[in-house]
């Protein structure tokens, strides 16, 4: 298991830069002389709004995990697939100064919450998938691929929101150009399916996929719960490593997610997936 301690935070590093705009992480690094796992926190915002600061990973940084959370271009000015090829080049950066920052490049994990669920398991899905990769961004030599992925509340096939939603979902429907999913993929998602799947992770599922742990409430007026069901039931059926944890009265971003049993197995799966060698060593993995 990851050990207990202090870290330090290095913020505003560029990791990438597009037409003069910085793309930037903040890069927190446990106090010791170990070579660490890597966590990359992808924020939420509904793929318009949002930045790095914040959110539930900062919190493994102690437990001896270095945790780099990113900034990714927001639409609508910028639309699909920037997203995914920002969150791409940020783990190709991680790649390329692991020494320089004593990380694992060996030992990546991706953790996302809402939007940032959708972008962690399309990073998780597409390792392989060269129109998503960005490598104009820079450190081309390096791989993206990713150990492990924690996605909570992201959707999965943008194209079913529509009939998935709950009575509760508020404002406007697949068919307004002003729908976030809309603005991300810049036109009204019901009337561009084809390109609303080429953002879809659940239509990337393949048996070499890392081990997922996704996890979702089950009254989310803003993400159906089945979107979470159907990216497990699809990465199952392809043989993945698997988990599905529905709270059958949480909402969307719900403070359940920080009760201390849900984030033990968040804690449970990443010292099973890119927890240090002596951990994995002692599970017989």
């Amino acid at each position: 298991m990851a050990r207990a301690g202090t870290f330090t935070t290095i913020e505003a590093i560029e990791y990438a830069n597009v037409d003069g705009t910085s793309l930037l992480m903040d890069l927190r690094i446990p106090d010791d002389e170990a070579l660490h796992p890597v966590i990359v926190y992808l924020h939420s915002g509904a793929w318009i709004t949002g930045d790095r600061t914040g959110g539930p990973a900062i919190r493994e940084a102690s437990r001896g995990f270095a945790v780099a959370s990113i900034d990714y271009r927001l639409a609508p000015k910028y639309t699909w697939p920037a997203q995914i090829e920002d969150c791409k080049a940020a783990v190709r950066w991680l790649r390329a100064n692991a020494v320089r920052y004593r990380l694992d490049p060996k030992r990546i994990a991706v953790f996302g919450t809402s939007a940032g669920g959708h972008l962690a398991a399309m990073l998780g899905t597409t390792a392989n998938r060269t129109e998503f990769e960005g490598l104009q961004l820079g450190n081309p030599q390096f791989s993206s691929s990713v150990k492990a992925v924690i996605d909570f509340y992201g959707p999965t096939d943008l194209t079913k929101i529509e009939d998935q939603k709950l009575p509760c979902y508020p404002g406007l429907d697949g068919n307004s150009p002003y729908l976030p999913l809309s603005l991300l993929l810049g036109c009204p998602i019901l009337k561009c399916p084809e390109k609303a799947a080429t953002a879809n992770p659940i239509n990337y599922v393949s048996a070499g996929d890392p081990p997922f742990l996704i996890m979702q409430g089950m009254l989310d007026c803003l993400v159906p719960w089945r979107q979470s069901q159907m990216l497990y039931d699809a990465l199952k059926e392809d043989g993945v490593d698997a988990t599905l944890v529905l709270l059958s009265t949480a909402q969307h971003a719900d403070s359940q997610f920080n009760q201390p049993k849900y984030q033990q197995m968040v804690d449970d799966f990443l010292d099973r997936t890119i927890g240090t060698p002596k951990r994995r060593r002692a599970a017989g993995r």
